[in-house]
């Protein structure tokens, strides 16, 4: 499953601030002098914590707002014993979640499941407090090796999936070969392979740490929490601390101290980070584009190529306590999108055992008499149980321009077994379905 990134993030930004503006409590957790100013960080504890503002459990989120406030917030239906290892939200109503062992999470009030490892990323709905019913990355399914956890998700501005590991592992390589990735690295992936996005040791990381917690900034920067304590670039920091990462000038320094800000005990582990910059103040009305107007007034008006106002990001830059969710319901626009092929059916398959991936090509045509040229918003790519997806389709498809999505079958019984890959997007139909079918043997 993909989302739209960016803009449903900072949806996800402005509501999670108004939420935490109503907390109640209150506490000074103002951050070190970092790179960049924050309004929101997310983090979750390996174990239960008694904090300056409260009790967090391994099975919440720990969320702040600056320059003070903080909220517990719940991920409901995993199971007694089970912890999250991960956590990344897309939207104001999905986050991407990692869980420390095998469960079966659920995902309607009718016995449903998925059954996720941790090497699985699965999708949980806020709004409803149910899982997706298939998984949003499947491990096994795209050469992560059984065994491995995932210690940090989140994704980089062309919506691939970041990921880093517990254990060294060798993935294939974007490009061709084999990529070799130690616990303190970060990968991106997407349908082509994984592609190193943090080399630890090139960075100054000392050997044998492991990145628990990693988030990339729309600057580029990379915010982490490490698995103990150390010294990279004359920085000292704890488990507890979150370091920021300037790749382009190769440069550490403290972003948020977890002990002085709200307690956190000593030798507790911060996972799942997960931040939000302080947005930026307008200096003049906007010529937004399809993406600015998203961005700027995170709804969209009766075009895609509306003006923006300044009005909303100028609430959220001076003051934290936003009375208001945006609205992110795309609007409609004339353009059809072209699926290749209509369908696929996959050759017989071992049951439990992946297949080659076959590969539906996304095409939004060039401006001409029957298409007008609009950039379309893909909101989401979702598939069922047997059949996994990948993809690099961005968050707009502009006219003209192409994504792809990988889709593996991965039988669970000897028997035909059929599907549906859906694509959710504000083309004027709102929907490509494309019908999947194979058989296990």
């Amino acid at each position: 499953m993909r989302l739209n990134s960016k803009p449903r993030r900072l949806a996800f930004a402005a509501s999670m601030v108004a939420t935490i503006a109503v907390a109640i409590i209150y506490i000074g957790v103002a951050p070190a002098a970092a790179q960049t100013a924050l309004s929101v960080l997310c983090v979750s504890p390996d174990i239960t914590v008694a904090l300056t503002s409260g009790t967090v459990t391994p099975q919440q989120l720990q969320c702040y707002s600056f320059p003070s406030g903080s909220i517990a917030i719940g991920i409901s239906g995993i199971p007694a014993g089970v912890k999250i290892a991960a956590d990344f939200p897309i939207s104001a109503t999905q986050n991407l979640v990692v869980i420390d062992t095998t469960a079966a999470l659920p995902t309607n009030g009718a016995s449903g499941t998925v059954l996720a490892t941790p090497h699985d990323v699965a999708s949980y709905n806020t709004s409803t407090g149910f899982f997706a019913p298939s998984l949003y990355f499947a491990g096994q399914a795209n050469s992560i090796p059984d065994g491995t956890r995932i210690d940090a998700i989140g994704m980089d501005a062309s919506a691939n999936l970041l990921l880093s590991f517990d254990v060294t592992i060798s993935v294939p390589k974007f490009g061709g070969g084999m990529l070799t990735v130690k616990p303190a690295d970060l990968v991106s992936f997407n349908p082509a392979g994984y592609a190193l996005v943090f080399n630890s040791s090139a960075a100054g990381v000392p050997d044998g740490m492991n990145l628990d917690g990693a988030t990339r900034l729309p600057n580029a920067d990379l915010l982490m929490a490490f698995d103990e304590p150390g010294t990279i670039a004359s920085v000292d920091f704890t488990s507890t601390d979150v370091l920021e990462f300037n790749p382009g000038s190769n440069a550490w320094v403290a972003s948020f101290s977890g002990n002085s800000a709200d307690a956190w005990p000593d030798g507790t582990l911060m996972q799942g980070v997960f931040a939000e910059p302080v947005a930026s103040t307008p200096t003049a009305t906007p010529t937004a584009t399809h993406t600015a107007t998203a961005t700027a007034t995170a709804s969209k008006t009766a075009t895609p190529t509306a003006t923006a106002t300044a009005t909303a990001t100028s609430t959220a830059t001076a003051t934290p306590t936003m009375t208001a969710t945006p609205t992110m319901t795309p609007t409609p626009v004339p353009v059809t999108l072209k699926i290749k092929p209509k369908s696929l059916k996959f050759a017989d398959t071992a049951v439990g055992s992946p297949s080659k991936p076959k590969t539906v090509k996304v095409s939004n045509p060039k401006a001409k008499k029957k298409h007008p040229g609009f950039p379309v918003l893909i909101e989401m790519v979702s598939d069922p149980g047997v059949f996994t997806q990948t993809n690099n389709c961005p968050a707009s498809l502009a006219a003209g321009a192409s994504c792809s999505i990988a889709v593996t079958f991965t039988p669970s019984a000897a028997m035909k077994q059929t599907g549906t890959l859906t694509i959710t997007d504000n083309a004027h139909t709102g929907e490509q379905t494309v019908p999947l079918s194979g058989s296990g043997k």
